[in-house]
């Protein structure tokens, strides 16, 4: 990680400003766009080419650096922390353990789930402190739990990426909401389906929160990047409902339900992107969206897939926000094996390296580690990071699955680390 992403916030919050004092002096306009090409983008500018870009996982990516990155889930103490309620001491030796298992591995880029409902790992101003840290939502918190795990790790030459679940608020009735909680002020933002609260997408309120969160994040911590996962408009359910009926009543404004739906999704990442950059121009923006975006019709140039897909399934259109510019990367998750007939891991690392050429977004995957005591082959994880080599096209894979590294299920972290020392 170079010395430039080490600089504080308040060293680049600096630069920004006299940045903006430049663009406003019209003598100096020329000379500002042709070192900072990006600053006036707007949704009609093409992309500029991957090399000019100056965000962590460009960089990275033109650099030749290959992208190794652990999910550590918090939501419902899946790796982190263990349970709520621990003390200063046990966080920071769980954090102590995360790094050092990142270390041992060859990850070079912690992905952590620092929002994983309507609530923070962070100090925040607009969501309380999370359940899941201290078993009262909103309670004062042991330390700013982002802030040093980040400066831990970048001591460790591991960069941090803050991952944010935008739109999930509970499973309905898990614990009580904190009285400051946005779900709990603005009831109307939320539906219920499945058993969990969500924030219903449709709402330009809801968009506007999701957007001024990212740039909290991102104006006051350093962080390397910011992303979203699969969540957007939830998972179906069989003989369920979502019911924003009268959302799309107010502002669906004659477009089909479902066309109306992905604009909603397109617009959240469309301001989450902006609010990023407008914080910290140098932050990676990005989403590791569910693998399928679609299945080939004949005629939409999906995949040669049979699965659930993204487009028609939960209203998610990862070419729109390459196409528009609004990632700066993407991670699908292709949670698949080789011989997974209905969604080949080989078929969709190729069919989403050519649906992002040229795009200017940085291609990476998601790989299954939790799928690990599954396959029939012990090497899968290796071979999947081998095919990414082999397309010429990804710059690295993000692995999920905390808890089978840290079992060491299958003897996955033998297989890693000889697949991340083949690449060195």
């Amino acid at each position: 990680m170079d010395e430039k992403r080490r600089k504080s916030k308040r060293s680049r919050s600096a630069v920004v400003f006299l940045l903006a004092l430049f663009i406003l002096a019209s003598a100096l306009v020329a000379a500002v766009l042709f070192v900072f090409p990006g600053l006036l983008r707007t949704k009609e500018t093409p992309r500029e080419p991957l090399e000019e870009k100056t965000d962590f996982v460009s960089a990275a990516a033109a650099g030749g650096r290959e992208l190794r990155g652990l999910y550590v889930a918090t939501v419902g103490n899946l790796n982190f922390p263990s349970r709520t309620g621990l003390t200063s001491d046990e966080l920071r030796a769980e954090i102590d353990a995360m790094i050092a298992l990142c270390e041992r591995v060859g990850f070079n880029t912690l992905i952590f789930q620092a929002r994983p409902a309507s609530d923070a790992f962070y100090e925040s101003g607009i969501y309380p402190s999370s359940y899941y840290l201290t078993g009262e939502q909103g309670a004062d918190p042991p330390f700013d739990v982002l802030a040093e795990l980040t400066a831990a790790a970048h001591q460790k030459d591991i960069a941090v990426i803050a991952w944010v679940n935008p739109y999930r608020v509970q499973k309905t009735g898990a614990f009580e909401l904190s009285a400051g909680n946005p779900a709990a002020l603005h009831p109307e933002y939320c539906v219920e389906y499945g058993g969990v609260t969500y924030y219903d997408p449709g709402l330009p309120e809801v968009r506007e929160m999701i957007a001024r969160g990212c740039a909290e994040i991102a104006s006051g911590y350093d962080v390397d990047g910011i992303l979203f996962d699969d969540y957007f408009y939830p998972y179906p359910k069989d003989g369920e409902a979502f019911d924003d009926a009268a959302t799309y009543a107010k502002y669906g404004g004659g477009a089909a339900l479902a066309d109306w739906r992905r604009e909603n999704v397109n617009e959240t990442v469309r301001l989450s992107y902006e609010a990023v950059k407008a914080a910290d121009p140098i932050c990676s923006f990005g989403i590791a969206p569910f693998g399928i975006w679609s299945n080939d019709n004949g005629r939409n140039g999906g995949s040669q897939t049979r699965g659930l897909d993204a487009y028609n399934d939960i209203f998610c259109d990862a070419l729109a926000w390459a196409k528009e510019g609004y990632v700066d990367f993407l991670a699908p998750q292709i949670y698949w094996s080789f011989d997974t007939d209905v969604a080949r891991y080989d078929l969709l690392c190729d069919w989403w390296a050519d649906a992002l050429r040229d795009t200017g977004v940085v291609f990476l995957t998601s790989n299954a580690a939790y799928k690990v005591s599954e396959w029939t082959d012990d090497l899968e994880l290796a071979k999947q990071i081998g095919y990414n080599r082999s397309t010429g096209a990804c710059a690295g894979e993000f692995i999920y699955g905390y808890a089978a590294l840290a079992a060491n299920e299958n003897d996955v972290i033998g297989c890693l680390s000889s697949a991340f020392d083949d690449n060195q």
